[in-house]
């Protein structure tokens, strides 16, 4: 018995879009959205800086070091006092989400610092951290990144005390290529 040439061809077509119409489930990434309005700003009195670096860690002091995250950090300093967040961003893609488990695998760092003051030392224990590239056609030196994040922190020798906070804001590149 002889095979139609049009039931191989159909055949094909067949198998050619089941295969093209699965997909995994992993491997579609979300689009992100975050929308510029309502930035956080610095108190009054303070001076703020929004600034990130590529191929970059943090050593046991808070010190940059050559490592392999896109770094963010946000600095407010005011007479005598500064609080910084660090936050170890994905070098791949235009866009990053940080969950909870990334936060308490130490990918956002707080840190203050007031040589008069009584600190008490605090961990981030919950909260996220979003950020796009809102321009990915321009150099790494001159692309600017949207961040969006909420970080719940915790006491570490009395984990009743916690505080939270807030960014959303753009952040600058700290580096040179060009």
């Amino acid at each position: 018995m002889k095979k139609k040439p049009y039931s191989l061809f159909f055949g094909l077509l067949t198998g050619m879009t089941l295969f093209l119409s699965c997909t995994k489930k992993g491997d579609v990434q979300k689009e992100l959205k975050i929308d510029d309005k309502n930035l956080t700003s610095c108190r009054s009195g303070a001076g703020c800086e929004y600034l990130f670096t590529e191929q970059a860690d943090l050593n046991a002091d808070n010190g940059f070091k050559t490592g392999t995250y896109r770094l963010f950090w946000f600095k407010e300093q005011s007479p005598g006092f500064s609080t910084s967040v660090y936050i170890k961003a994905p070098m791949q893609g235009n866009s990053f989400e940080l969950t909870k488990a990334d936060l308490l695998a130490d990918r956002v760092q707080f840190s203050q610092s007031c040589p008069a003051c009584y600190l008490i030392p605090f961990k981030p224990v919950d909260g996220y951290v979003k950020g796009i590239n809102i321009t990915p056609e321009k150099p790494a030196d001159q692309v600017r990144w949207l961040l969006e994040g909420k970080v719940i922190l915790q006491g570490t020798a009395n984990p009743s005390i916690r505080d939270t906070v807030f960014v959303k804001q753009y952040f600058s590149p700290n580096f040179v290529l060009n």
